[in-house]
């Protein structure tokens, strides 16, 4: 066992000591592969980057349809679309009806509900985190952890860890959105529904509690309770509302989907109005999905040439060295040792040029970041790094794929080598 791998070592220095041999050459192949893997770890961080900034931006741009009862108002703005506080409602099971509909990307269901927040009359409006693609994006301001309690909109005034007495419930403000410019979401709370299920529950119990206890006789100088349960309207702070209801779906089209044709199958339902939002902004937010994939192919076909070039330079190579390798063949050595050595210098070549691509990538990063990432970021696209994880998976992934390059390049010719008996290798002149 211990001469198998002495041998193997004895050969990776045979192909290191090759690799030196003709540095010039070994320089070519180098930089090559580092200008392609560089590229191209640059072209999938700064992707990453932009795909994420422009996928906030145009979140906030809000839906591109909003399905609501017959009778709900709908706000349309630049920016935004959301729907009116209304008590009108959908059953909550058609989203999945919808979802099923051609072109529809993705379906966020929200529901309006009035409440009382330290004694003050203000709409909350519950939506599922999971499904959201509007609400969260405007978050400017957040704790640490996960969303869960109140979202505050940009109008008021409450301070970010601040607890508030929501029907009576205690819950704790762990985000702040920034500012839209439309009154619904800037004047309003925003949750998830299980915490608005946590609050029915809570004023049902109340209700329970209430309704249990005798009244005492009032007191003429007793000041007036606030308990933050109470409310002129008996569908404030409810414990009978119902929780398999939404206000309203609010809607995104996936690339290359026809508004017209998702409106025409939205136009079966029954008892629902249709809003369109701006056209522009879903033309140009599909338009950004199919120019990101055009990117990605452009890479993947940046490197598939590379490929090739590494496989014409080390077929060239080879046959430079068919009297070598010959010699090397009647003196003993295995065909398979023939090919390790080859596939090894390949390897070395190629691994180093990888990981010098590494550092041209990052400079080429970094330029990107202080120059035209200032532009986007002015025009309201961040340029957001990817987390530390994806960055270190991308660094090792682009030195393997540096590595296997040069492998895969390199095996062809060497197979053919490697099937070829040793004199006629040695006799081979000017192939």
């Amino acid at each position: 066992m211990s001469r198998r791998r002495h041998d193997r070592w004895l050969l990776i220095r045979l192909a290191a000591q090759n690799v030196g041999r003709r540095r010039l050459r070994a320089i070519f192949l180098g930089v090559a592969v580092m200008l392609g893997v560089g590229i191209g770890f640059a072209s999938f961080v700064a992707g990453w980057a932009l795909r994420e900034g422009m996928a906030r931006s145009f979140a906030r741009m809000g839906a591109d349809l909003v399905v609501v009862p017959r009778a709900t108002l709908v706000n349309i703005t630049a920016s935004l679309l959301t729907v009116q506080p209304t008590d009108e409602t959908l059953p909550a099971e058609l989203a999945q009806r919808i979802a099923a509909i051609a072109g529809v990307a993705q379906v966020a269901p929200q529901r309006i509900v009035p409440a009382l927040v330290e004694g003050h009359s203000v709409n909350l409006i519950a939506f599922d985190p999971a499904q959201d693609f509007s609400v969260q994006s405007w978050v400017e301001a957040r704790q640490a952890g996960p969303l869960e309690g109140l979202i505050a909109g940009g109008a008021l005034s409450t301070r970010l860890g601040e607890t508030l007495n929501v029907c009576g419930m205690p819950m704790r403000v762990s985000a702040r959105l920034g500012k839209t410019g439309v009154g619904p979401f800037d004047e309003s709370y925003f949750l998830s529904f299980a915490a608005l299920a946590d609050i029915v529950s809570f004023c049902r119990t109340s209700d329970a509690r209430a309704a249990a206890k005798p009244a005492a006789p009032a007191k003429a100088d007793d000041a007036p309770a606030i308990d933050g349960m109470r409310h002129a309207d008996a569908n404030v702070c409810s414990g009978d509302l119902p929780l398999d209801r939404v206000s309203a779906f609010l809607l995104q089209l996936s690339p290359g989907a026809k508004m017209e044709e998702v409106k025409f199958a939205l136009a079966q339902l029954t008892d629902v109005k249709i809003v369109e939002g701006n056209g522009v902004l879903t033309s140009s937010r599909q338009a950004l999905s199919t120019l990101l994939i055009g990117l990605a192919a452009f890479t993947a076909f940046q490197l598939i040439a590379l490929l090739i070039l590494v496989s014409l330079l080390f077929s060239a190579i080879v046959q430079e060295r068919y009297r070598e390798v010959g010699l090397l063949r009647a003196m003993g050595a295995q065909p398979n040792q023939v090919m390790t050595i080859i596939l090894a210098e390949a390897a070395v070549i190629t691994g180093l040029g990888g990981l010098a691509g590494l550092g041209f990538g990052a400079a080429v990063l970094l330029m990107f970041a202080r120059s035209l990432g200032f532009y986007f970021a002015l025009l309201g696209v961040p340029f957001a790094w990817p987390p530390a994880a994806v960055l270190q998976i991308g660094a090792v992934l682009a030195i393997v794929f540096s590595a296997v390059l040069g492998l895969v390049g390199a095996f062809l010719p060497t197979w053919r080598v490697r099937r070829m008996a040793p004199y006629a290798l040695i006799q081979a002149e000017g192939r």
